[in-house]
């Protein structure tokens, strides 16, 4: 089960919704490949389905640039069997930095988020929603 949350500035006007956590859609890799967007994940979803000995982690982070502080809700996706692996990445919509190769997927209450409209600090943390 997931958790949305919205992360509010109280400096600026900076708004974001976020998705973080696991729906009933990313429990099988073939599931996955059904609604998955990037090619190249598709066809090493492809691949990895194949193989008996897969194994995955699939949910909805938040991946938080280096550079720019840019908040990127996003799929995070890692498959793995006995003679290879793949972890999806992602570059900076914002500053096309490479985005850190695992993004923050659970208790995002206690994480000091920087505001990526001002650069204050701390943004603040609501859930408002549980999904699946």
């Amino acid at each position: 089960m997931g958790v949305a949350y919205n992360l509010t500035c109280n400096h600026c006007t900076y708004k974001q919704n976020v998705f973080l956590g696991i729906g009933f859609r990313y429990v099988y890799v073939t599931d996955i490949l059904e609604w998955y967007e990037d090619s190249v994940g598709k066809e090493r979803i492809r691949e990895f389905s194949k193989d008996e000995s897969t194994k995955h982690v699939c949910y909805d982070g938040l991946y938080v640039c280096n550079e720019c502080k840019f908040l990127l809700n996003a799929v995070y996706l890692h498959m793995e069997s006995d003679s290879d692996s793949y972890t999806n990445s992602y570059d900076c919509p914002r500053c096309s930095t490479v985005m850190p190769s695992k993004p923050i997927d659970e208790e995002i209450e206690v994480v000091v988020l920087a505001c990526p409209g001002c650069g204050n600090e701390k943004l603040t943390c609501q859930a408002y929603m549980d999904w699946d």
